[in-house]
């Protein structure tokens, strides 16, 4: 026999998105619930015989009764049973669905523990988050249990920053078939000595460092096997098409760079873009207005300035003016020529309406 598991994590429904704009804020978590609809759909093309949902599937246990609503509604028309365990997020003791009749095929698991699905010959260990105590004694292949043996965790693999609640030792001691991590937003491979561990990844973007687009995993056990693991694109959220670098000493004004750099811009488009170069235009280049300007068409963008400003010439009166007192200083010798050097590049930026 073999089966097919829907592995996900860090759905974050109900997720305000605060570091977002009010248009996009409202508008990706109805992408967020389209993506989670699109997961569930996933699981019944694949065949799939049980989704796992690896803790987080809410932001927060207070959350909007909309969206635990939702959820049940769409979980218990999944066709299959469906196994979640609590998050750091959405922890036991609050969770949504403590106070809620679940459906049959929908399976609670709020505490550290062992139990079958015995129409799949499965038995899955659950890991909540905060029962790490826990795991070394349930971390472990059972000799007389079903004949596929999987973990469901939520928890963090070691850092640089931290020790982490679940180690390589523990992942290759366990002989198990396989372990569905949740916990880190983009998906991560730490399978050791034969043992398959992955974090699925959050199937949509909660943050926009994370691995793009989305994903869910399906899992492919059959007896005497190896796991298969293979990534599915399911979110909406996309990097942007094109090289996310340009060089300014291209461009003979800001109008042009931006008109550019809207090129690649959609409104799914989560983007980090360097700007390097030597900029030789007489406005200023400011990052930030840039950004401005450009969100509207994106979901999330942020400029990185690694460009140098090009000499900056007086072009008014005024200018002039301001140019001529810097001369005078210069030629007094009562400060470094390097120095004030600089202030006349500084002050003609300020001018010209650039910002610190």
């Amino acid at each position: 026999m073999a089966i097919r598991l829907l592995h996900t994590a860090d759905v974050h429904l109900g997720r305000a998105f605060g570091y977002l704009g009010e248009h996009a804020r409202s508008q990706h978590q109805q992408r967020l619930l389209r993506t989670f609809e699109r997961l569930v759909e996933t699981a019944r093309q694949q065949a799939c015989h049980a989704i796992l949902i690896a803790g987080d599937l809410f932001d927060s246990p207070r959350i909007a009764r909309k969206w635990v609503d939702h959820a049940l509604d769409l979980l218990s028309s999944a066709g299959m049973p469906v196994v979640v365990i609590p998050g750091n997020h959405d922890p036991a003791e609050h969770h949504p669905f403590q106070e809620r009749k679940l459906p049959a095929q929908v399976h609670f698991r709020a505490r550290a523990e062992r139990f079958e699905l015995p129409e799949l010959d499965l038995e899955l260990i659950a890991c909540p988050a905060g029962t790490a105590r826990e795991w070394g004694r349930l971390l472990r292949r059972d000799s007389a249990g079903a004949p596929f043996q999987v973990a469901l965790m939520h928890g963090s693999m070691p850092t640089p920053d931290g020790k982490g609640d679940l180690t390589p030792q523990m992942i290759s001691d366990s002989q198990l078939d396989y372990i569905a991590l949740g916990d880190w937003h983009s998906p991560q491979d730490f399978s050791r000595e034969g043992v398959a561990c992955w974090y699925s990844g959050a199937p949509e973007m909660i943050m926009p460092n994370q691995q793009l687009p989305g994903c869910a995993l399906l899992v492919e056990l059959a007896r005497g096997q190896p796991a298969r693991v293979q990534p599915l694109p399911v979110g909406e959220a996309q990097p942007p098409n094109g090289n996310p670098e340009f060089d300014v000493s291209r461009f003979p004004d800001i109008d042009s760079l931006i008109e550019t750099i809207r090129a690649i811009l959609t409104p799914e488009t989560v983007a980090h873009i360097r700007l390097f170069g030597q900029w030789n235009g007489t406005e200023p280049l400011d990052p930030l207005a840039i950004q401005e300007r450009l969100q509207p068409f994106c979901l999330w963008l942020r400029l990185e300035s690694a460009f140098q400003m090009g000499q900056l010439e007086p072009h008014n009166p005024f200018e002039q003016m301001f140019a001529t007192v810097v001369a005078e200083n210069k030629a007094q010798g009562k400060y470094p020529a390097d120095l004030l050097d600089e202030v006349l590049q500084m002050g003609l930026y300020l001018l010209r309406g650039g910002r610190l």
